[in-house]
């Protein structure tokens, strides 16, 4: 009881590479503005470093 055809399946995987390279390159912005924006530098560090865990569990979670 397949709820994709094989037509979407191909379709996905042909745009998936590029729907991934899009999302982490507006994550590099995201990133850049945080880390050369107003704060010091402990503080703008550990945000980068929360936002980042949050979006590696949400990568692995996705994978399983």
């Amino acid at each position: 009881m397949n709820r994709f055809s094989e037509k979407d399946w191909k379709l996905f995987r042909s745009k998936i590479a590029d729907w991934q390279e899009a999302y982490m390159e507006k994550l590099n912005r995201e990133y850049i503005k945080l880390l050369s924006g107003e704060g010091n530098a402990s503080e703008k560090f550990g945000h980068w470093k929360r936002k980042s865990v949050k979006i590696r569990r949400i990568a692995e979670s996705s994978v399983k």
